[in-house]
């Protein structure tokens, strides 16, 4: 089994990322800025992240650190700095002997107007959040013979899990209605590709492990208007009257339809979701209840 170093360990998708891999019988060390972490190192300081890539000499790497504030994450211009941290991660990993690489895509670099995306779809982002991540992904996945890498660029579509903050859906669901106080929301009538965290972790255990190379969906591959998601919370915390379908107007820009094409995921690495959206809420759910 590998060596696996792991940034974005103390993030909602990287909670779930460190047992998926321990489990799996892989050696995990985790790199970032918390004194949680096993290397403590901050990834925007490029001589520290030699240092801490010098000192780990591990073989493999799944990287998911970056800015991720609920309310600026897509306009923030520290989306930047991260684009240039993730590639010079890559590059020194590479240079200290690492074999193989993950790192966390996003959706937001396709172009939103074509509903349904492949990995050959274009890319359009509309945010800056969507431009960095697109920017590193592309010069990583063009770099890796160069570097002498194997490279899988995960562009993860909607994550949903426990303990998420406040500012993203999930997190707003669950802290109103547990509180209970109403939810303004917009029709939901847009369809999205949710995936529960512990299904997106093992996604990106199997990536890791396969020998896919360059972009890959990570998603269900079921898209589903966005209302169902918001119901079935409501419904499984018992208040479904204080949800108020229609109350906030959607954005003009607002895309219908996201749909993530997951062929390439199931081929390669015969990942096939866990959780539908009722079991997955269920088990948020039981979850944020055993944590109280």
């Amino acid at each position: 089994m590998a060596q696996v170093l792991l940034t974005g360990a103390t993030g909602l998708i990287g909670r779930a990322t460190v047992p998926a891999l321990t489990e799996a019988g892989h050696e995990v060390v985790t790199l970032g800025r918390d004194p949680a972490n096993d290397i403590t190192c901050d990834l925007l300081d490029p001589s520290a992240t030699t240092t801490a890539l010098e000192t780990a000499r591990a073989s493999h790497l799944v990287h998911l650190a970056w800015h991720d504030g609920p309310r600026d994450r897509w306009a923030s211009p520290a989306n930047l700095d991260w684009m240039a941290a993730t590639l010079h991660l890559v590059r020194e990993f590479a240079r200290t002997g690492g074999q193989r690489a993950v790192c966390a895509g996003s959706c937001a670099e396709y172009d939103w107007s074509v509903p349904d995306l492949a990995e050959t779809s274009p890319l359009r982002p509309r945010t800056l959040y969507g431009a960095a991540k697109a920017g590193a992904g592309l010069a990583l996945c063009a770099g890796q013979q160069t570097l002498g890498l194997s490279l899988a660029w995960a562009r993860i579509f909607f994550v949903y899990g426990p303990d998420e903050p406040q500012g993203r859906l999930f997190g707003d669901l669950i802290s109103n209605l547990g509180a209970g106080r109403p939810v303004d929301c917009t029709d939901g009538r847009q369809e999205r590709d949710f995936l529960h965290v512990d299904d997106l972790a093992r996604a990106l255990l199997r990536v890791l492990e396969s020998d896919l190379t360059g972009p890959v969906n990570v998603a269900s591959g079921v898209a589903i208007p966005v209302r169902d998601l918001i119901e079935e919370v409501a419904n499984q915390m018992h208040h479904p009257d204080l949800i108020r379908l229609g109350a906030i107007a959607r954005a003009p820009d607002d895309p219908p339809r996201l749909a993530a094409d997951v062929t390439r995921l199931r081929d390669k690495t015969g990942f096939m979701p866990q959780y539908d959206i009722p079991s997955g809420v269920a088990r948020c759910l039981r979850l944020k209840e055993e944590a109280v």
